[in-house]
């Protein structure tokens, strides 16, 4: 029996080398799919871990706890607390703590405030010179506190947590550098703690010590801090669903315990994406598969047909039933358990291949127990194939098989047509009304698949109708005489094997031309986002003293105003905040087309003219003022200046009761020279019920900043934004007069404050939002780069704004920054380049001496979206689909080929009763290639009216659909030429 199936294999070996090709490529198609996505889902959490900060890879928890029972027990009791831990392959927990103190300088000087901190393995990430801290006392300064302290290795210096506590004595083993350190801030080990992460541009960076330096402090209590963080990248997509999962199951943390961090959004949000990737992955693998499939099928069927006549005559001549099944069955059998592990690893080469062309950063494509359990799923369901095509031909009388009468087809195709036309109207259904919440995965699914389904239905409605117009143009070219076109034409229509192959061609160029625009359309849409979530062409974050350091430090390296411009980003829960210079907003930020109304019309309105702000040109600060009898001792008055460079200035001095009206003298030897210091606000730490401030000067060079004129008038000055009900500001004739009057007496404010009025307020804001809201004039409250909400006034509606998108405000940077009533900057520094910028535009910005931490630029945010966002599936899908059109290539050829020997005989008969040469030659050349170049045509068309939207470079998917229909008319001219040199078809003209 064995010997018997091996002779059949022997006879027709180019058959069943045919069938196992197609069962591999059936079989790969189908194990791709699987790999395929498990790479995609490993590279949208390498890409989500890449683009994300420190912050949103963490889960940090921060408490006040005891430290009498030792750190040791304070860290376990810690970890006690917390209902749910997360654990699992990737993510390091680190135990820390820190206690704020003050530290006295060796050289005159005001106390410092310190922070010193313990934290697990500091030194492996700091750029530490002496010795790591090993023991208790021992300590490692920032390089820039030490030189502010006067202290060097080997030196002690006393720390005091309060007044009342005896200070510790503390020795330094080491010096860490922090002129290097802006890579601190993308070091996932600090977990977005900005009181911990060591930085360029800070007055006074953490101390770090070990635990137990916290215990001999003194206090009772300090924060202990408990750190999750999680490494992406060694973290599979089950361990990555695993997580989010744990922290789900996490419980409301406890009174006083401080739970924050973004892991817990950004492991969904990795979910998300994956979902987003593998709809498509799935429609383009199932898409594929059934090409592949199709084609299996039209071999399987055209091989079975040969073999129809062999079968029969071995049935009259009394073979036995087995023999014939084993001739019949055994062949294609064997050669698809052959084929299974062929499959195998050409499946594994394509997923790789598609991974490689997809994603930039593919990592290796390993088998999975899913891609294994699919590969012998599909060999099964090739066996039954083979088995019931072989059955199929079988149908039928004897003589009809001797004759080679094709076996009449069943109802089967009908009732398919059938079921996909009802599919995909229930799908467009479910896109445009549907509930995907009722249907689960269906909805999801269904939606999605939707326009596949309809570009299906629509090809095999169309095929149907090519045999009875073949019909009709065979007629009408024998009315007109074109003999070669009527046998071409009457030859489609006769053929009942014809309109699948129609089918084929038209469904597979139509899903090739919606992947093309639909791929050139997400691009075009990914970018468009990406340059508005960035809001320039290139977005440089930056360290910088303050936020008007950081104005002044732009315009000082773009004097010019072309190609940099300041800006800082809020986050909130409310929307996003942006606040830039305006004056640089239309020659550097990215405006978007539909905006409605232009970006300098936009700036004019979000700067408006202000009250004049009080400058201090000179080394001194006077204050003229009268202070009451009823301040019973020395308090101190501070004022808060904008240095010349931005860089906050501050002088404080004491007020000294009982001296009446008297000048006090506050000296800011920063502010002498050029243009001067901007006077912020003046601060008292204690009641200032009944002071009077009569005028503001400065000292060398003397002169009056403000006087009594400006200082009694109301619009000159205000309290600070939220105190108007406790702190009054009242014009006397003699000048400027300050009562305080606090809402609950046993809780007075801690500082009163008198703002310069420098700034409108409300703020002037462009909202992104209707268009109505800036007719309305709606006022608003919204972050100004502050924790405190201010008063805004929306004088523009965008629907979209760079940098902010859909949801947010854009501001004016100096504007928002007067506003904010705070020197602490919890805003994202940033620098927006424009297209134009020097390619030594970070040198420049460096040189100035802000601190660039991280670039990113419109191109780097449109790849990031498209590797963790539809881009993956999108890119499969246009994959799958060029995949099939080689596909259809083989089937193209298979067809012709294997009608050739029949054709060919028949045209031969024709030949022999006078047919012309003229008139076989066009039957046999342009038969094929009409019928295929038609259905390309028609398919391509299709597509291209299916796509949602035109591509904003429609020249791509034109090309590519015009390749793709160039290649299979090619083919199919091809391989028709063969029946050019079929015997008795090159008959002399003259018979």
């Amino acid at each position: 029996m064995v010997r018997l199936v091996l002779s059949a294999i022997r006879e027709r070996l180019g058959e069943t080398a045919l069938l196992g090709v197609l069962a591999a490529l059936v079989v790969a198609v189908g194990v791709a799919g699987p790999l395929y996505a498990d790479a995609a889902a490993r590279n949208v959490a390498e890409a989500s871990a890449a683009a994300a900060t420190p912050a949103e890879q963490s889960l940090t928890v921060t408490v006040e706890m005891t430290s009498r029972n030792g750190i040791a027990a304070a860290f376990a009791e810690l970890r006690g607390s917390i209902a749910v831990v997360p654990a699992g392959p990737g993510v390091r927990e680190i135990r820390g703590g820190y206690r704020r103190g003050a530290v006295t300088p060796r050289e005159p000087g005001a106390p410092l405030d310190i922070l010193l901190a313990a934290r697990d393995d500091a030194c492996a990430h700091l750029a530490l010179a002496g010795a790591c801290p090993a023991q208790p006392g021992e300590v490692a300064l920032a390089a820039t506190t030490a030189r502010r302290l006067g202290l060097a290795a080997g030196d002690t210096f006393a720390f005091q947590v309060q007044p009342t506590a005896p200070p510790a004595m503390l020795r330094v083993t080491g010096v860490y550098d922090v002129d290097g350190a802006g890579s601190a801030l993308t070091d996932p080990y600090w977990a977005g703690r900005r009181e911990l992460t060591p930085v360029p541009l800070r007055a006074e960076n953490p101390v770090f010590t070990v635990p137990d330096t916290l215990q001999m402090l003194g206090a009772d209590t300090f924060q202990a801090t408990l750190d999750y963080v999680a490494d992406l990248s060694a973290m599979s997509p089950a361990d990555v669903d695993a997580l989010a999962r744990t922290l789900r199951s996490a419980d409301v943390p406890g009174r006083g315990i401080a739970v924050t961090g973004g892991l817990s959004r950004l492991l969904p949000q990795i979910i998300a994406d994956r979902d987003t990737v593998a709809v498509p992955v799935v429609t383009g693998a199932v898409l594929l598969l059934a090409v592949a499939w199709w084609v299996l099928l039209l071999g399987v069927g055209h091989a079975a047909a040969e073999r129809r006549t062999q079968a029969v005559l071995g049935a009259l001549r009394g073979a036995p039933a087995r023999h014939r099944a084993a001739l019949t069955a055994g062949p294609g059998v064997l050669t698809v358990l052959v084929a299974l592990p062929v499959g195998l690893v050409l499946g594994r080469l394509l997923a790789r291949l598609l991974a490689w062309a997809t994603m930039d950063a593919a990592g290796p494509v390993p088998l999975s127990v899913t891609a294994l359990a699919v590969a012998g799923g599909l060999t099964l369901a090739v066996l039954v194939s083979v088995v019931l095509a072989q059955l199929r031909v079988h149908r039928g009388g004897v003589l009809d098989a001797l004759r080679q009468v094709p076996a009449r087809r069943g109802a089967a195709g009908g009732i398919v047509v059938v079921v996909v036309v009802v599919l995909a109207v229930a799908a467009a259904w479910q896109l445009r009304n549907g509930d995907a919440e009722v249907l689960g995965l269906a909805g999801t699914v269904l939606p999605a698949a939707a326009p596949v389904l309809m570009l299906v239905a629509a090809g095999l409605v169309a095929a149907r109708a090519v045999r009875p117009l073949a019909g009709l143009l065979g007629r009408a070219a024998l009315r007109w005489g074109r003999a070669g076109t009527a046998l071409g034409a009457l030859y489609a229509s006769r053929r009942p094997g014809m309109d699948r192959l129609v089918a084929l061609v038209i469904i597979v160029m139509a899903l090739l031309g919606q992947a093309a625009y639909g791929w050139q359309g997400l691009q075009a849409a990914e970018q468009e986002q990406a340059r508005l979530a960035l809001g320039a062409a290139e977005v440089v974050r930056v360290r910088a003293p303050s936020r008007a350091a950081l104005l002044h430090l732009v315009r000082q390296a773009d004097p010019a105003g072309d190609w940099a411009m300041a800006a800082a980003r809020q986050e909130s829960s409310s929307g996003t905040t942006v606040a830039v210079d305006t004056a640089r907003l239309s020659r550097v930020a990215y405006w978007p087309a539909g905006a409605g109304v232009t970006a300098e019309q936009v700036a004019s309105q979000l700067r408006p003219t202000a009250n004049p702000s009080v400058r201090i040109t000179g080394a001194t600060l006077l204050l003229d003022l009268t202070l009451p009898d009823t301040v019973p001792v020395d308090l101190p008055l501070t004022a808060v200046l904008d240095g010349p460079g931005g860089e906050p200035v501050t002088a404080t001095a004491p007020l000294v009761p009982g001296r009446g009206r008297h000048t006090l003298r506050l000296e800011v030897p920063p502010c002498a020279g050029g243009d001067g210091c901007r006077l912020a606000w003046l601060s008292f730490r204690f009641d200032p019920r009944g002071l009077v401030l009569h005028s503001v000067g400065q000292a060398a060079p003397d002169a009056v900043v403000a006087d009594a004129a400006a200082m009694t008038d109301p619009a000159r000055w205000r309290t600070t934004v939220g105190a108007e009900g406790q702190v009054s500001l009242t014009p006397l004739p003699a000048g400027l007069a300050v009562d305080y009057e606090p809402v609950d007496p046993r809780f007075p404010d801690p500082e009163v404050r008198v703002q310069v009025a420098d700034v409108p307020l409300p703020m002037p804001a462009a909202l992104a939002g209707q268009a109505r809201l800036a007719h309305d004039r709606t006022v608003v409250r919204g972050e100004m780069l502050s924790p405190l909400r201010r008063p805004v006034d929306v004088v523009a509606a965008v629907p979209a704004l760079p940098g902010v998108g859909t949801q947010g405000l854009l501001v004016d940077l100096e504007y928002a920054d007067r506003a904010g009533d705070s020197t602490d900057n919890i805003a994202d520094l940033q620098v927006w380049l424009s297209a134009g910028a020097p390619a030594d535009a970070v040198d420049r910005l460096r040189a100035t001496g802000l601190v660039p931490v991280s670039t990113e630029t419109a191109a780097q945010r449109t790849e990031h979206r498209l590797a963790v966002g539809q881009g993956p599936g999108s890119r499969f899908r246009f994959g799958a689909a060029v995949l099939a059109v080689l596909l259809v290539m083989v089937a193209v050829a298979l067809v012709v080929a294997v009608d050739a020997p029949r054709r060919g005989a028949e045209l031969a008969a024709l030949r022999t009763q006078g047919l012309p040469q003229h008139a076989v030659r066009r039957a046999t050349r342009s038969g094929y290639l009409l019928i295929v170049a038609v259905a390309a045509a028609g398919g391509g068309l299709l597509g291209a009216a299916a796509a949602d939207g035109s591509a904003a470079a429609p020249e791509l998917p034109v090309a590519v659909l015009v390749a793709a229909g160039l290649l299979l008319a090619a083919t199919a001219y091809a391989v028709g030429t063969r029946l050019s040199r079929v015997t008795g078809l090159d008959l002399a003209e003259g018979r």
